[in-house]
């Protein structure tokens, strides 16, 4: 069972059972959906009103989350589920900038009376949503994890009696971790639980309290930049890296499906890539993402969904990319990825 067949079998309301786990994902999946204007005034509305009030094209309301057939179907599922079908969305903000490099979009969801549920997108397909990403090992805070704060405070104070679960999936589980260590006591104190589904750590100081962090057996991004290592570890019915799908995870009763260890390649290669990243200094890390980032923006696709479906037709190009690079950065970069390879074939 994953969470598809959660949200039809799952009859319970909130009031019945109490909010888990499984129910912060389904939330937080939420944020990857874009939505019309009338979610972006200050207006709430139910989860079953809102495709009677009308929703975006799907080509635009599903652009920025993979899996397009599984999330329409989710979308609908989510609709009918007797458990969400009234949780009341508002507030949906999505920002994006090139220039700045930024990428954040989150909602408000109310499950419940003065219980509010704040999800916050992980990584979308543009490069400038990766571009960010590479930059969480250089630059602290980035554009998006400043407005996450924001956005926190902003509902905070809108609902003043309210308490709140926040959440996300990938970057926007680091996201979530980020706005609640940096806000006020007030707001801290209302703070329920925060959900991180299997997102990276940070490279600044970052204390969030009743953080609930979730990854499946061969975690990648997850275990980046995150030395706790206290995850809640649940199995997935995906290989490697593509388990970071959490349509993948497996889900039983009200709960996830929970293992004792991550797999031993999963460790590996995070205890190879830290290591890696720790080692170099920010100058240089900075120069690393800007070389890669730069060879990527000459393709003729500027979004990675593109890019892993044409990826045989894209490698060319890169390398032809590398090899217009000056001498002294090509040494660089070669020195520094030869050093990686070395860490992740050391035991």
């Amino acid at each position: 069972m994953n969470i598809l067949t959660y949200l039809k079998k799952q009859k319970s309301t909130f009031a019945e059972s109490p909010f888990n786990s499984v129910d912060a994902l389904v939330l937080c999946w939420l944020a990857y959906f874009s939505f019309p204007d009338y979610l972006k005034s200050g207006e709430s509305v139910a989860l079953k009103d809102i495709v009677g009030r009308g929703i975006l094209p799907e080509e635009k309301m599903y652009a920025e989350a993979y899996k397009l057939k599984t999330s329409k179907m989710f979308f609908k599922k989510l609709t009918e589920s007797e458990r969400f079908k009234t949780a009341e969305l508002c507030d949906f903000v999505s920002e994006k900038d090139d220039e700045l490099e930024k990428q954040f979009a989150a909602v408000c969801v109310k499950i419940s009376e003065n219980e509010y549920f704040l999800a916050f997108r992980g990584t979308d397909p543009s490069f400038t949503g990766w571009k960010e990403d590479f930059n969480l090992i250089c630059r602290y805070p980035v554009p998006a994890q400043s407005a996450a704060a924001e956005y926190f405070a902003r509902e905070a104070e809108k609902f003043p009696e309210a308490n709140f679960y926040l959440g996300g999936h990938s970057k926007g589980g680091n996201l979530a971790e980020y706005s609640a260590a940096h806000a006020d006591k007030s707001a801290r104190r209302r703070i329920k639980a925060v959900y991180n589904f299997d997102g990276p750590g940070f490279i600044g100081e970052v204390c969030a309290e009743s953080v609930i962090k979730i990854v499946p057996k061969s975690s990648f991004v997850g275990a980046l930049l995150d030395r706790r290592n206290n995850f809640g570890i649940i199995k997935s019915r995906a290989f490697g890296f593509l388990q970071h799908d959490p349509f993948s995870w497996t889900v039983k009763g009200d709960d996830f499906v929970y293992l004792k260890k991550r797999t031993h390649s999963s460790v590996r290669i995070e205890r190879a890539v830290n290591r890696w990243i720790t080692e170099l200094s920010f100058k240089e890390r900075e120069r690393v993402v800007e070389l890669v980032y730069g060879a990527l923006n000459t393709l003729d696709t500027k979004d990675f969904n593109v890019f892993f479906k044409t990826v045989y037709r894209q490698l060319p190009a890169l390398y032809r990319q590398y090899r217009r690079l000056n001498a002294e950065d090509k040494t660089f970069f070669v020195l520094k990825i030869k050093r990686l390879q070395k860490l992740l074939v050391s035991k």
